[in-house]
């Protein structure tokens, strides 16, 4: 048979521990404390003092969520007007251009790029580092060097942070498109890229990007 508690153990436990309840809220929380007697007052008012603290939490969290459900919202958004302004580009210079149109006054970044591996000379330097952020074909989210901020971004040479995802034609990695920010937490690597990879493949199918 299992061993059993006797009660007076446990008394002269607690008493012999006054702060074993202090460092366990969750247990504190589900206790079953009387509303009168001696000492009982401070017990139940430490009681409804966690159940307090929890609530506040609870509070907190739904707050978060619903943030981000807005962001969500703002981040559908803005991709489906991104989209209905890529389909008007004719070739890959255009559909550049909108896509530097788009980032800063519909996604509210700070900048962006929209980088081809076609070879070009003068876009050498910022495909070679698109290309080592984005090996093996997969996005990124993180801390930039300042020197890769000014060669993906044209920007000053400042630390910041960017999410990029590759663009791919087929099974080939053509290009990549990017949103940057010179705050170094503004993109970060435990973020997700959904709605940029979204974007990436459908740039991909689009006509003007063959």
């Amino acid at each position: 048979m299992p061993n059993t508690l006797d009660p007076k153990d446990v008394e002269a436990f607690l008493r012999a521990h006054p702060d074993f309840l202090q460092d366990r809220p969750g247990l504190l929380a589900v206790l079953n404390l009387p509303h009168g007697g001696e000492g009982a007052v401070s017990l139940v008012e430490r009681q409804v003092s966690v159940l307090r603290e929890r609530n506040i939490i609870s509070r907190q969290k739904l707050a978060e969520l619903s943030d981000i459900g807005k962001e969500n919202d703002r981040l559908l958004d803005a991709t489906r007007n991104t989209i209905l302004a890529l389909l008007s580009g004719e070739n890959r210079d255009s559909l550049r251009r909108i896509w530097l149109e788009q980032v800063t006054s519909t996604f509210n970044a700070d900048t962006g790029a929209l980088i081809w591996f076609n070879g070009d000379a003068e876009a050498l330097e910022e495909a070679k580092v698109a290309g080592k952020l984005v090996r093996q074909g997969d996005a990124f989210s993180g801390v930039l060097r300042p020197e890769e901020m000014q060669a993906l971004f044209k920007t000053e040479a400042l630390e910041g942070s960017a999410a990029l995802t590759p663009i791919r034609l087929g099974g080939d990695v053509i290009g990549v498109i990017g949103v940057g920010s010179h705050d170094t937490q503004r993109y970060r690597p435990e973020d997700g890229t959904l709605f940029l990879d979204y974007l990436a493949e459908v740039i991909g199918q689009l006509p003007g990007c063959a």
